[in-house]
């Protein structure tokens, strides 16, 4: 293979994306060698060197040091999957060194900073793409064909709720320190970029915004400290017209619930959680009455809907309307079609899906969500972008 990628963070999320790599690899979709990995921690840089040569029978180099990386090893894209607060700094060492670069999400630990590593990407000319992968699922895939086709007329309103986690840690306590991202904004660019993936471009956000559990408690009762905002309410408007109606509750105790929802003036979309594999559930409104449609039904109203060839390997079909698999396959899968969108980009000369101006756009909208709590009023996402609202950013202590 002629495209050489580097890997920089080989903690948890660093070992997903390997096991990305050995589901392309098993799949024949595998359009680059992993020629080396980087990781502080000796440790985890092994193991990830481990995985990557059962995965594709090639070992990569294995660095400490990220900067003798870039001198040794000549790479020709690197993916970031350090914590958010070093993508800037390893994001600007990378295109130094003449590298495209793939970061995961939020893009950066600040919108400011965002805009940096947006515009240096853009003065070099390298590709700068965000590691999202919710817009991947071949569920929220069909959706969009639904909405795009008209399968529920003009979309007005959008729900995105979800409620989980109680007074416990998310995945790892950084998570919860607002020095670190927090985990509205760690989750919440999720749901900003699906959001806009289904229903284009959102101006202006209301939210109010709070921290409930000044401590979370992990899996082995440890306390730790936590700073960052764990509760997310809030409205939006799309350029559309359409409404958003926003709920990110970090700190639900008893019964979990997630709702994705499109209502239209022609019916109503139900949309599963992400990497579920779910049916969605369409609902036509005609002549005054509902009717619930088939997942053939839905097929018939979509002629178009077909997945990529990558995509369609990895899951099992190109007009998929449900699927079956584990949780980790499903995951590795989404993040494989992510590392062969970005290489394919790079090979072709087109921009990724999921590029810099688009990651900063989802980073952007929670940031107005928080910096609208602060203010009490509506706040627009160009102000964000353009830094003319940034007391929220200003209370983290980033220096971009």
């Amino acid at each position: 293979m002629s495209f050489a990628l580097g890997l920089v963070g080989c903690g948890g999320m660093g070992r997903r994306h390997i096991r990305g790599i050995e589901r392309l690899a098993k799949t024949g979709t595998l359009n680059f060698e992993l020629a080396a990995v980087c990781d502080v921690l000796p440790a985890n840089s092994g193991m990830a060197a481990d995985m990557a040569e059962a995965a594709t029978g090639l070992r990569p180099g294995q660095f400490h040091d990220f900067e003798h990386m870039l001198k040794t090893v000549k790479l020709d894209g690197l993916i970031i999957t350090t914590t958010p607060e070093m993508h800037t700094g390893m994001g600007m060492l990378a295109l130094d060194a003449g590298l495209h670069i793939m970061v995961e999400k939020p893009v950066t630990l600040t919108v400011a900073e965002g805009v940096k590593l947006v515009a240096a990407a853009q003065s070099v000319g390298k590709r700068l793409a965000v590691a999202e992968n919710y817009r991947r699922d071949p569920i929220n895939r069909l959706a969009r064909a639904l909405i795009d086709k008209g399968a529920i007329g003009r979309p007005y309103l959008a729900v995105q709720s979800s409620s989980s986690a109680g007074e416990n840690v998310v995945i790892t306590p950084w998570r919860h320190l607002k020095n670190r991202g927090g985990i509205v904004v760690d989750m919440g660019v999720h749901y900003t970029d699906i959001l806009e993936y289904l229903l284009g471009p959102m101006d202006s956000v209301f939210g109010l915004n709070t921290v409930v559990d000044a401590q979370r408690r992990d899996a082995n009762g440890i306390m730790h400290p936590a700073d960052a905002e764990d509760l997310s309410v809030g409205v939006a408007q799309f350029r559309s017209g359409a409404v958003a109606n926003w709920l990110l509750n970090m700190a639900g105790r008893g019964e979990n619930h997630f709702a994705r929802m499109v209502y239209g003036i022609g019916g109503t979309l139900g949309i599963p959680g992400d990497r579920t594999g779910q049916p969605l559930r369409l609902t036509m409104r005609e002549d005054g009455q509902d009717r619930p449609l088939t997942n053939d039904d839905l097929l018939a109203l979509a002629p178009e809907y077909h997945l990529d060839r990558v995509t369609a390997a990895l899951f099992g079909g190109e007009r998929l309307t449900h699927y079956e698999l584990e949780w980790a396959t499903i995951d590795a899968n989404l993040l494989g079609i992510e590392q062969a969108d970005f290489v394919e980009a790079v090979v072709s000369g087109r921009e990724p899906e999921v590029d810099g101006v688009q990651g900063l756009r989802s980073l952007a909208l929670v940031f107005a969500f928080l910096e609208s709590g602060l203010l009490g009023r509506m706040v627009h996402v160009d102000d964000i972008l353009a830094g003319r609202l940034s007391a929220y950013e200003a209370s983290i202590g980033a220096t971009p």
